[in-house]
């Protein structure tokens, strides 16, 4: 908290400078360089604390489909990608935390965007589904629902496949503010705190699904 208000003082700083300075002026440049990095770290601040902090999730019986909507729903005015959701209406109930679930969603939808950086089509689908141990997942057996989000972009390496979730890892330019490598390595960690888990599955140049699953025990039904 201190340090960000730190770069919100740097910042500040800046923002006058550049005021009194005009756009043709050398030290213009700079000033701007030096915004630019300040919005980067305090970016990188925020996704720190944000890993940070997470902790047991507050779990309530809902509807995922509602959480879905929502998170899609929130995307940003510059969003130019279609998502179409496909969501059965006897989808089982979930217990989860919402806000860290809507967390998951938002991370994966943008993430899904930004490897589509000229436009496409985001599918978010959901299903009923059990896991047994012949499917070879680290899952308690049981009844469960699976969400998959699937995109047409680029797609991942197999070499990058292997460390998309940890924790700093990033495919994208650090110069990019959008490339600190956390958002994924959050999506994993409130999954896991879930009694969940993702995957991904990827081929270069033909795109990439995530699949979340979670517990769905007949006693929410």
């Amino acid at each position: 908290h201190d340090f960000n208000n730190l770069l919100t003082g740097i910042l500040n700083c800046i923002a006058l400078s550049k005021s009194l300075a005009e756009p043709e002026d050398k030290i213009f440049e700079s000033l701007a360089m030096a915004e630019k990095a300040s919005r980067l770290a305090k970016d990188l601040t925020h996704q720190l604390f944000t890993f940070a902090k997470i902790g047991e999730p507050v779990r309530k019986i809902t509807s995922i489909t509602e959480i879905i909507k929502d998170a899609v729903g929130l995307m940003p005015s510059d969003f130019n990608a279609k998502c179409e959701i496909s969501i059965p209406d006897d989808l089982r109930l979930v217990e989860v935390d919402r806000g860290q679930m809507s967390r998951v969603f938002h991370n994966l939808v943008i993430n899904a965007k930004e490897a589509m950086p000229r436009g496409g089509v985001i599918k978010v689908s959901a299903e009923n589904t059990s896991v047994s141990a012949r499917d070879g997942l680290p899952l308690k057996e049981g009844s469960y629902i699976k969400v998959s989000i699937k995109d047409r972009g680029h797609g991942i390496s197999r070499k990058n496949l292997q460390k998309i979730f940890d924790p700093y890892f990033t495919t994208k330019q650090r110069g990019n503010r959008k490339g600190t490598g956390l958002g994924l390595a959050i999506c994993y960690s409130i999954i896991k705190n879930h009694d969940g888990h993702i995957t991904v599955t990827s081929e270069e140049g033909a795109g990439t699904t995530f699949c979340i699953y979670l517990p769905a025990p007949p006693a929410l039904f």
